[in-house]
Formats: structure tokens, C-alpha cells, sequence
């Protein structure tokens, strides 16, 4: 698959960014109603996308982020209120990131518990 044929692929999609304003990272996931077509990640240690099992790395990669209609969803509460990319907050501190850990670790088990009351 080529770079245009990938930007062919994911028009007309849903881009959901999963946006990490601590560390300046998102996860992408590009979306046709329930149908994942791809999923990438941007930060600084890169840029990657996967279309149908095709991967693209750094300027072919941030060129998709062109495509499909943006939906943003955070995934911190201690990061600054503005997103930089690759940019780690320079007053993060190990008290946030423990926190940020506890906060990710209690949802998760707070969706285990409603799981097995429903007996999934």
C-alpha cells in the first residue's frame, strides 16, 4: 500500500487522538463507524501508523494525521491545559506520574469488578 493509497483508505473516517499532555504523546486510531482502519502513535521517541497491517513511520506517518475528522480525548489530568507534542512537562513530578498510574489502575479495576457482577 502506498502513502496515497493509505490517505485514500482513511478518508472520510473519525481520527480519535488520545492526547497525553504530560508527556506530549497521543495514541491515533482512525475509524469508520465500529471498523478500526488504523491506529498510530506520535511522540517523541517518533511517529508510527498501521493501515490494514502497512506501517508508516515519520513524515509518511504525520502525513496521515491529515485524514478524517479530528476527535480528542485526554488521557491525564496533571499535564499542562495546552498539548505539545514530544514536549514532557517540565514540572512533572514522580507524585504525578505515581498518581497518573493509581488513577489508570483504578478505572481498570473498577471495569473488572462491574465485569463480573455482569458475568462477563
Amino acid at each position: 500500500m502506498t502513502l496515497e493509497q493509505a490517505k485514500n483508505e482513511l478518508k472520510d473516517t473519525v481520527r480519535h487522538e488520545l492526547r497525553d499532555h504530560a508527556f506530549g504523546d497521543r495514541e491515533v486510531t482512525w475509524m469508520r463507524g465500529e471498523n478500526e482502519l488504523a491506529s498510530g502513535y506520535f511522540g517523541s521517541s517518533g511517529s508510527e501508523v498501521s493501515v490494514g497491517g502497512v506501517g508508516f513511520d515519520g513524515a509518511d506517518a504525520r502525513a496521515l494525521l491529515e485524514c478524517g475528522t479530528l476527535s480528542v480525548s485526554r488521557n491525564d489530568s496533571s499535564g499542562p491545559a495546552e498539548f505539545v507534542e514530544g514536549v514532557i512537562m517540565p514540572d512533572l513530578t514522580m507524585e504525578d506520574v505515581r498518581y497518573e498510574m493509581m488513577k489508570e489502575e483504578e478505572e481498570v479495576t473498577k471495569a473488572r469488578q462491574r465485569a463480573i457482577k455482569l458475568g462477563l
